[in-house]
């Protein structure tokens, strides 16, 4: 019990950390509010309730995101500038912040189906 609930907790800190990351973004407002909507499937968890339909809101948001950042992380992988990853934001690689976000949302989808798998068990 413990441990699950060091889980939870180290799961809802990442995702507040990732949505803290993405103020300095040119769209903040839709990116934030994702991985905040992530946040609060944990968090329900350390309240002791699975609030499904968070979750369900959650996943469909994180699904768009992956949806609206697929064009550029597919223009990333073929531009063979994998380092470009790591570098700021330009005008001359906009792959490199639409990689960024793919990849947010996946490691956010990912969470979040271990969370699905857990409320349908139950």
């Amino acid at each position: 019990m413990i441990l699950a609930k060091l889980v939870h907790t180290v799961v809802v800190l990442m995702f507040i950390a990732m949505a803290f990351v993405q103020l300095n973004d040119p769209d903040p407002i839709f990116w934030v509010a994702i991985y905040i909507a992530i946040s609060f499937v944990p968090i329900t968890r350390l309240l002791g309730y699975r609030a499904i339909s968070i979750f369900y809101v959650a996943f469909g948001m994180c699904l768009v995101g992956l949806f609206i950042s697929a064009p550029g992380f597919i223009d990333y992988l073929g531009s063979q500038d994998y380092a470009a990853i790591g570098g700021g934001m330009s005008a001359d690689k906009p792959y490199a912040e639409s990689a960024r976000e793919f990849l947010g949302m996946l490691i956010g989808a990912v969470c979040l189906m271990f969370y699905g798998f857990d409320h349908l068990k139950s």
